[in-house]
């Protein structure tokens, strides 16, 4: 525990979450069988401000689908595309060169990131903060490369859900999650706060990600009746949509 921080740091490094996601060669199989793993990217941006011919980093990318999607929505976008995973990238480049997306996809293997500072409009970051072993600094990282008054996208899943993600993996209806540690809302908050950003929206979404579309939309009804103060307890995503602040 980090005392000053308030933080539990992760035992797991970099490397294992890369050599986790190398051998996960159905990721997109299965991603597409599961409705809600899409619809983070789909929710965020349309909770973002993303304009036509933002700037924009992705991390972690994955196989590509944030930037084919964003590149149908919106004009002359230019990314630089980043995962733990090799053969991540090598699917995310391959999607790119067919969908004609512009992006630089480069390999993170340091939190310390390699852009200047002020370099990006936006960032994206969808269900990364849980895998990374320092989730604080890289916080501090994206507000260092961000342009002043630039918007970072995050996503996360709810900490409630950690039982879920182990049950539904050990029965093989999705993958696992591999190396990570699901971050209490609380903290999440502070750390954005300490590296200075303002948390502009605050979403948590999602009580059935799986099932019959009709089911699916059930829980859709019930989230919108339950409203925001109860999502925060039971839902699955948890979204923050933060301006950086100049110091």
């Amino acid at each position: 525990m980090d005392i000053q921080a308030g933080t539990m740091k992760p035992t797991f490094t970099i490397k294992d979450v890369e050599k986790h996601y190398d051998r996960l060669v159905d990721y997109d199989d299965i991603n597409d069988a599961t409705p809600a793993h899409n619809w983070r990217f789909i929710d965020g941006l349309a909770m973002s401000s993303i304009r036509d011919g933002a700037h924009v980093l992705n991390l972690l990318c994955r196989s590509g689908k944030v930037e084919e999607y964003y590149h149908k929505h919106r004009n002359n976008l230019s990314f630089v595309s980043v995962d733990v995973s090799k053969r991540l990238l090598k699917v995310a480049e391959n999607r790119f060169k067919k969908a004609g997306v512009k992006s630089k996809t480069s390999q993170l293997t340091s939190l310390e990131l390699p852009w200047k500072d002020n370099t990006f409009d936006n960032i994206t970051s969808y269900e990364t903060l849980e895998h990374v072993p320092d989730p604080g600094k890289l916080i501090g990282e994206f507000f260092r490369v961000l342009k002043p008054g630039g918007e970072l996208i995050l996503s996360t899943p709810n900490t409630s859900w950690d039982w879920i993600h182990s049950l539904v993996a050990f029965l093989g209806i999705h993958h696992p999650e591999g190396p990570h540690r699901f971050i209490p809302r609380k903290e999440i908050m502070f750390l954005l706060r300490k590296a200075g950003f303002a948390i502009t929206k605050e979403k948590t979404a999602i009580l059935v990600p799986v099932g019959p579309k009709m089911v699916r939309k059930l829980g859709n009804i019930a989230e919108n009746l339950l409203g925001e103060p109860i999502r925060r307890y039971i839902a699955l995503r948890r979204y923050f949509i933060c301006r950086k602040r100049p110091r």
